[in-house]
């Protein structure tokens, strides 16, 4: 039977914890992180299901102390002061899963079902490559998607195995490959990204290789390729997809070999770099049409992050453009957006995603320079891609309450006057 310490000080929580476990499982209580140093030091726990926000010290640092002092329990952070910092910060020293209040406790209950599963294979929590600096604050992750995606980034980081990333175009691949080099052993060397569709595919090759002098016209001195100069760092390729066939066997042996040879050279270069690649088409399907190899295929995706689009995070999305707004303001006066604005955002699928989002955002601001504040109309929003929550009663109702002045009756549903004209077409309403 599992042994399962829950860290809380508040009572109330701890007991609904303990009262939902006991039944399956042996459960002591701390009432706080001291008193759980303590009794960690005299009895031994499979599981430790902890608080994050404590007097005296807080979750994160049990978990540090914790490992200190030689357990290996599977560590559950839980808060309600969630972020993305915490998140990444708890994971990376060896918490083995994060939750933020309220949470189901059907999903605790899974969580700890999956590591009575897992502890009987062999898997180490206690990792320790931690993290040290401050989560880049371009990252934003408020909605438990991309918290997950984020989970699964930070688990990778610590790692040197080659990672897939995957996702529509615009929802920040590029900023999550920096984050897993920003968080790995290789930090402190260089972070190179390359779009392979932004090079011509005839000059691919000596770029990505590079060339020894003379190696063809116009060579007059050799050049070093970005597999060099990711060299004991991070080379991020983009657009993997779309890479010509010739060029997928070319990566392949490198993969496997892990070694290059510029074009025109003669000796073979030995590479320590750790590979990001990353693309917004289905690699499976273009496998199955015989347009990508499956060996390389399968080299690349060693691990996989998909990054959600935009309209699955929905709760990043004012967060997101608050971040914008202060990253792109350069006038003399602090700039928000009104509630009218932050409706229509959370109302709009972004086609674009995060990439559409910044651009909004950045072309708003010249707009809004002299009064403060990001109205709706700013935003240029494209009306297709809105969403119409609002039905034939709501119209009906806002008509007969401003007497039929459709400027009014716009106001009073938070969408534009276009918007508006557009729904009494639909509903048929004259």
């Amino acid at each position: 039977m599992l042994k399962i310490l829950v860290v809380d000080d508040d009572k109330n929580s701890r007991d609904i914890i303990k009262l939902s476990l006991e039944n399956s499982y042996e459960v002591d209580v701390a009432l706080n992180g001291v008193h759980a140093l303590e009794l960690i030091r005299s009895k031994s726990y499979d599981v430790v299901i902890c608080d994050y926000v404590m007097n005296e010290i807080d979750g994160i640092e049990v978990l540090k102390k914790l490992r200190k002092i030689g357990s290996n329990a599977v560590f559950i952070l839980i808060t309600a002061f969630g972020s993305s910092d915490i998140a990444i910060k708890a994971i990376q020293e060896g918490a083995y899963e994060y939750l933020s209040k309220p949470f189901k406790m059907s999903k605790l209950k899974q969580i700890i079902q999956n590591v009575e599963k897992g502890l009987n294979e062999s898997k180490t929590f206690n990792e320790t490559n931690k993290l040290e600096n401050d989560f880049d604050d371009q990252v934003i992750a408020e909605s438990s998607v991309f918290l997950e995606t984020l989970k699964d980034m930070a688990r990778v980081a610590i790692s040197d195995v080659p990672v897939l990333i995957t996702g529509e175009s615009g929802v920040g691949k590029e900023i999550v490959a920096k984050s897993i080099h920003r968080y790995s052993k290789r930090s402190k060397y260089p972070f190179v990204a390359v779009n392979c569709n932004a090079i011509p595919g005839s000059l691919l090759e000596s770029e990505l290789f590079g060339y020894e002098k003379g190696a063809f016209t116009g060579a007059d001195k050799g050049k070093p390729g970005y597999f060099e100069q990711a060299q004991k760092g991070t080379l991020f390729l983009d657009e993997i997809g779309d890479l010509e066939f010739d060029l997928q066997v070319k990566l392949l042996r490198v993969l496997q070999e892990q070694s290059i040879r510029r074009v025109g050279g003669i000796k073979d270069i030995k590479l320590d770099v750790r590979f990001i690649f990353a693309t917004n088409v289905d690699l499976d399907k273009k496998v199955q049409e015989g347009k990508f190899r499956a060996d390389l295929y399968y080299r690349l995706k060693v691990a996989e992050i998909r990054v959600p689009p935009l309209r699955e995070r929905k709760e990043d999305i004012i967060p997101l453009a608050n971040y914008f707004i202060r990253k792109y303001n350069t006038f003399n006066r602090e700039i928000k957006l009104s509630n009218k604005a932050e409706k229509l955002l959370l109302r709009y699928d972004f086609p674009g995603n995060v990439r559409e989002l910044e651009n909004i955002i950045r072309a708003s601001l010249i707009k809004a320079r002299y009064t403060g504040i990001i109205l709706d109309e700013d935003l240029n929003i494209k009306e297709e891609f809105v969403k119409d929550t609002i039905t034939k009663e709501d119209i009906l109702q806002v008509l007969e309450k401003t007497r039929n002045n459709r400027k009014k009756a716009a106001e009073l549903l938070g969408v534009s006057r276009a918007t508006f004209y557009r729904l009494l077409r639909r509903y048929n309403i004259d």
